[in-house]
């Protein structure tokens, strides 16, 4: 009994001595506080899942009926196009409801005045805005990224596992550009005080990432490219996972590390020019 004792002693002590750990164990407290909070109206909580999951199925809707109209996306069979459009929103169902809530978290905070709470903390300002904002009802689009994903999958043939681990990779770098996203939005709106429109504005850009890039101009394929690395969210790790012929890739992931360092910096750079304001 002594040995289990001192056994888990000595897990606990490598718990808070390892930060990564201390990070996901607050991050995970910080999760079921928001769904205790959330399934205390649960008619309410599942209607507003199912209702984020029908929107974020209405751009494969559109998708289906250009191809049952007899047009289609040059390059691209319909299966080839759910399945891409499958691949953004899972991107973004993942994003939104685990980190992405720190954009809405801190225009609400600042607009309040209570983003002080947050600066208090013993922990970084970026770790408690996103341990604070996870957002249970987004995980609607995480479920209809899912079933779009797995749906448009089944039409097509068996791939090689080469094309599975690009596809993960770019994946990744999806999700690295989605939070540059959200580092840029959070830091505007720090700046930008009670401007929601904020958001409104990277979501129009974002939403690029729902079509194959090859369907835009060549300027405006440069630049959701290696501007602002749009292509990333969708284009890319579909055409990884299809086999498809890619060109700019590497500087589309050179694109979205600069704009993650940019935005990290940019981010705190606004925390410090914070002062503390309501209404």
């Amino acid at each position: 009994m002594t040995h289990q004792t001192d056994l888990s002693s000595a897990d606990d002590r490598q718990t808070k001595s390892n930060p990564l750990f201390q990070w996901i164990k607050i991050y995970l407290h910080g999760m079921k506080t928001s769904l205790a909070s959330r399934m205390a109206y649960r008619g309410d909580f599942f209607m507003s899942m199912l209702i984020m999951m029908v929107v974020e199925l209405f751009g494969p809707l559109v998708t289906l009926l250009i191809y049952h109209n007899g047009a289609s996306f040059p390059g691209w069979e319909r299966h080839e196009v759910l399945l891409l459009q499958g691949v953004f929103l899972l991107s973004r169902g993942i994003a939104f409801p685990f980190f992405m809530g720190m954009v809405w978290n801190t225009i609400s905070r600042v607009q309040e005045g209570t983003y002080d709470l947050l600066l208090i903390k013993p922990r970084s300002i970026l770790q408690m805005s996103i341990i604070t904002a996870f957002d249970s009802e987004d995980l609607g689009k995480l479920i209809g990224g899912l079933l779009l994903f797995f749906y448009a999958l089944k039409s097509v043939p068996a791939l090689p596992l080469m094309n599975w681990g690009a596809f993960a990779l770019l994946f990744i770098f999806s999700l690295v550009t989605m939070f540059a996203f959200g580092l840029f939005m959070s830091g505007l709106g720090i700046v930008w005080i009670g401007n929601y429109r904020i958001y409104d504005i990277f979501m129009s850009v974002m939403d690029f990432g729902l079509y194959p890039r090859s369907i835009f101009t060549k300027v405006f394929q440069s630049i959701i490219t290696w501007v602002i690395p749009v292509s990333l969210l969708g284009s890319f790790p579909a055409s990884a996972l299809l086999g498809k012929q890619m060109t700019g890739v590497f500087g589309a992931v050179l694109c979205s590390i600069a704009f993650l360092v940019f935005g990290l910096w940019f981010f705190h750079r606004m925390v410090r020019n914070y002062t503390s304001a309501g209404g």
